[in-house]
């Protein structure tokens, strides 16, 4: 169950993210902005949960995904930042990109091995 939830949680907020990064409007990117912290906080209430009952099978890979899942919801936090200050931060969105594919691609390997 907490899987599935870590797992959709992930699906919302990557498309809360592409649509409130491509609104031109600021009340839609502040919409999106709020759906995306409400996905945080579910995310992250599901990731201490699972982190917990798998830690002992590989802390080290663990404590990795932690970090980057931290480090992707800042990357995310900043690219809204920026966007409401009407930039066109483009290297952002990539490395917040990349960054979120590594740590998907590790709570998939965690998930399934």
């Amino acid at each position: 169950m907490w899987l599935a939830l870590h797992f959709w949680t992930w699906v919302v907020l990557t498309l809360a993210v592409l649509m409130g990064l491509t609104r031109h409007a600021e009340k839609r990117v502040t919409q999106f902005l709020l759906l995306a912290r409400c996905a945080y906080l579910v995310m992250i209430i599901s990731g201490v949960v699972l982190s917990i009952r798998t830690f002992g099978h590989s802390p080290l890979l663990i404590s990795l995904k932690f970090a980057l899942g931290i480090t992707t919801i800042a990357l995310i936090e900043i690219s809204f930042g920026r966007k409401m200050e009407r930039d066109q931060p483009h290297l952002i969105y990539w490395i917040m990109g990349i960054v979120g594919l590594i740590t998907v691609g590790l709570g998939l390997t965690l998930a399934f091995k």
